[in-house]
């Protein structure tokens, strides 16, 4: 029989799996011209209802919900897609109380990064380094290094790139997708994710993962175009896929990145 204590902590680590989905569609999130009435329209209307709250529920209502253990995820999944700044000092006290389960720590720290704060690194990294920790040599550990590395503390890199290689299908996936985080103008970590990812997509037998990665790459893009050959290179190798998505988005990708590559090359003296 489960404890009360041990039944939240296997609830919490299932919202903790969605989570990454989460950051990854509020960060991707497009500008609009009428925000709220799009917002209503993604995942925040259903976050929204499992809290039980009304689609026009004001900031100050979901904050609240902040307190409520078996709320905590979801509210905070709102406050990421609403970007309520408001919340930092409820998230921190989260962040920082001994007595919080640490999924509900890692959201809330996770959520706090997605707002441009801080001050959850002290601890959370020093959770994640623990040898004796719940988090050592778990997938916990692939996320964690991803949150560091979007706060520009590139240490875990070693951690992430080693699950690239793992036998196990959610350790490597997860992977993948945190490398895109390791992306910096001119430190040498880029190139050696950039380097990994580029052997995923041309190398990978799973189609979805060689997806992603090529994605990742994308993004890594965004912040160092110098990367778009090597870019290129990865959906040249993807083009003729016998995966229909990924080879149409392939070849649908080659003539875009095609262009910037070429612009790219003309500014150049």
């Amino acid at each position: 029989m489960f404890s009360k204590r041990s039944g939240k902590t296997a609830f919490c680590f299932f919202l903790l799996a969605l989570l990454p989905n989460v950051s990854l569609a509020a960060a991707d999130e497009s500008p609009c011209p009428s925000r709220r009435t799009c917002a209503l329209d993604s995942p925040e209307k259903d976050f929204l209802t499992l809290l039980g709250l009304r689609e026009d529920a004001n900031d100050t209502e979901v904050i609240q919900l902040l307190d409520i253990p078996e709320k905590q995820i979801f509210a905070m999944a709102v406050v990421m897609y609403r970007k309520t700044s408001s919340a930092t000092p409820k998230l921190l006290q989260i962040v920082n109380d001994s007595n919080t389960l640490f999924p509900a720590k890692i959201c809330a720290a996770d959520t706090l990064c997605y707002l441009g704060n801080r001050e959850w690194m002290p601890t959370i990294k020093t959770l994640s380094l623990d040898p004796n920790g719940p988090i050592c040599g778990t997938h916990v550990a692939i996320k964690i290094a991803g949150m560091l590395a979007r706060a520009g503390d590139y240490s875990q890199f070693k951690t992430v790139a080693a699950w690239i290689a793992d036998g196990k299908r959610y350790g490597r996936l997860s992977a993948i997708c945190e490398l895109a985080n390791f992306r910096h103008k001119t430190d040498p970590v880029t190139d050696a994710a950039m380097n990994i990812l580029v052997s995923v997509a041309d190398t990978d037998p799973e189609p979805f993962f060689r997806q992603v990665a090529i994605y990742s790459l994308e993004k890594i893009a965004k912040e160092k175009p110098q990367i778009i050959p090597k870019l290129i290179y990865a959906l040249e190798a993807n083009k003729h896929s016998p995966d229909k998505y990924l080879g149409i988005s392939s070849r649908v990708n080659l003539k875009i990145y095609g262009l910037k590559r070429d612009e790219q090359e003309s500014k150049q003296p």
